[in-house]
């Protein structure tokens, strides 16, 4: 465990003892990037502050309930955000309420192309890849995004959507022939 893995889970303990400088430390260390996440879900600057404000308020209601063995603050956290995300998307007008394996690699030409437009596009690939990407629901850009401007692990994308690693690869593959097949058609025209 690292040096900022230690500290995190004492400023967790910290929270959950009710103290509010820790609460403070949580909210300015983690409030951008739930932020950004969520904005990216919403596309929305006004949704994304509401549900930055309400996932923060959540974390720090069930703070007792997170697993440092499970996953890293971080990742705990924007489960919380992504569920209250999917909740407001689903049924923007009702209030928002939280919801509560195996890596395999599927390597097919049109996985390998998108590995590729993600590494390395050009100009126009990007314009293409962009209005690939916008063709697709809420649902599968946020797993985009996590997974290639995010960086983050497959276990951990898992974890926040309350998945098995191998649906998520599954998801991911199924995007990238969707995308791949958008990008095909964008190029006949």
């Amino acid at each position: 465990m690292s040096t900022n893995d230690t500290h995190i889970i004492q400023v967790v303990k910290a929270a959950a003892r009710g103290e509010a400088w820790a609460c403070s430390h949580i909210v300015q260390q983690f409030g951008q990037s739930v932020f950004s996440l969520l904005h990216r879900m919403t596309g929305n600057t006004l949704d994304a502050e509401e549900l930055t404000q309400d996932t923060l308020i959540r974390a720090l209601q069930q703070i007792d309930s997170y697993d440092p063995d499970r996953a890293t603050f971080s990742t705990w956290l924007k489960r919380i955000a992504y569920h209250l995300a999917l909740n407001h998307l689903r049924h923007p007008s009702l209030p928002l309420v939280p919801m509560e394996e195996e890596e395999t690699t599927i390597q097919t030409e049109a996985n390998q192309e998108m590995v590729r437009l993600f590494q390395q596009p050009d100009d126009t690939r990007v314009e293409q890849l962009k209005a690939a990407i916008q063709q697709l629901s809420g649902e599968e850009q946020t797993l985009i995004n996590l997974f290639y401007y995010d960086e983050l692990p497959i276990s951990d994308i898992a974890y926040m959507m309350q998945s098995t690693s191998g649906a998520v690869t599954v998801r991911l593959h199924r995007i990238r022939q969707k995308l791949h097949n958008t990008i095909q058609h964008l190029q006949a025209l």
